[in-house]
């Protein structure tokens, strides 16, 4: 089933951003803010046979965004993720594929690793 989701593309902060150096959390900002996205989820039987059977996870996600936007480091969902805290859930990019007008990112979250 196909969703439209809004989400954040993020990468990681550059050192001299005003961060604590001591401070060992990566920090994340926005790279683009991008509407209406195609949100599809994969089962467990999708993952192997995409990923090899390298690791599956029980939540992970086909984002598939128009354009060409840059390559983000980490994805959030708008509703699932507060920018001012940074606090939320962040998505591993794995596989991104850049179609004609429209690039799919394989997105996962690691702390739902079941094998």
């Amino acid at each position: 089933m196909t969703r439209f989701r809004d989400v954040y593309l993020l990468g990681k902060a550059n050192d001299g951003t005003g961060t604590n150096p001591f401070d060992k959390k990566t920090h994340y900002v926005v790279l683009q803010k991008v509407l209406f996205c195609r949100v599809n989820d994969l089962g467990l039987q999708k993952q192997s046979l995409l990923f090899g059977g390298d690791s599956l996870y029980q939540d992970a996600k086909t984002v598939i965004v128009d354009g060409n936007p840059p390559r983000p480091a980490k994805i959030a969902f708008t509703d699932e993720y507060d920018l001012e805290t940074q606090k939320g859930t962040l998505y591993d990019v794995r596989m991104p594929r850049k179609h004609t007008n429209n690039t799919a990112f394989y997105i996962y979250n690691t702390q739902s690793k079941v094998g």
